[in-house]
């Protein structure tokens, strides 16, 4: 990986990107953003007692992605990849790079309504942390798959034809558990298939195309 790809992973890029966010919000030059320092205090007393509320000892946990495939204490896919016996490290990297592209794409808000339940620990999951689980699940069940005997993979031509119905099935969407932004997550995916079918360069290796081949690129550069 180049060091300028390298640096974009980095905790310093996250933040210089914040610091020219702020810049521009002070001066007013955020479109759909308004900032309002005086503010902050209240902000930042509100933080600090929810984080206490949720952990007394101040012990807070990463938050990615990935953390949100923890439930009740149980490592969902880590239990998922095990099963799955891997061929070798990149083979296991573009999986991942599969799933955490596809998952990441179905957040965003679910609605005050939907809920997720998870048939393992019988939890109702709502936010991110039910759509986390939602799309492993999804991603498990082998539905994103073209290729018979191996479900854990997205290809390109699944994610372009994949509909509303299947999507719905999996998020356990019904008139009383309904998920805000259905369609728009289904034309994501779809999108998605559409640009990995287009783009050869970063998506088509070995006769296959999928979003995971992105870390083959990452690993040339």
């Amino acid at each position: 990986m180049s060091a300028r790809a390298n640096n974009l992973r980095s905790a310093a890029a996250v933040r210089a990107a914040g610091h020219r966010m702020l810049e521009e919000a002070i001066v007013g030059e955020l479109e759909y953003w308004s900032l309002q320092l005086d503010r902050l205090p209240e902000v930042a007393r509100y933080v600090a007692n929810v984080t206490r509320q949720s952990y007394p000892d101040l012990r807070v946990p990463f938050h990615s992605r990935w953390r949100h495939f923890h439930v009740a204490g149980i490592d969902r896919w880590s239990k998922i990849a095990k099963s799955r016996r891997f061929r070798s490290a990149r083979e296991r990297a573009r999986t991942e790079y599969d799933l955490a592209i596809i998952s990441v794409l179905l957040d965003a808000g679910s609605g005050g309504v939907w809920r997720y339940l998870d048939r393992e620990t019988g939890l109702s999951l709502a936010a991110s942390e039910g759509l986390a689980l939602a799309s492993l699940d999804l991603f498990a069940s082998g539905v994103l798959s073209a290729v018979p005997g191996d479900p854990l993979r997205a290809d390109a031509a699944r994610l372009a034809a994949i509909t509303q119905d299947e999507v719905m099935a999996a998020f356990q969407v019904t008139s009383t558990n309904p998920l805000a932004g259905l369609e728009g997550r289904v034309a994501l995916l779809n999108r998605l298939g559409h640009v990995c079918q287009s783009a050869a360069t970063w998506f088509h290796r070995d006769g296959t195309v999928r979003p995971g081949h992105l870390f083959d690129k990452a690993a040339e550069s």
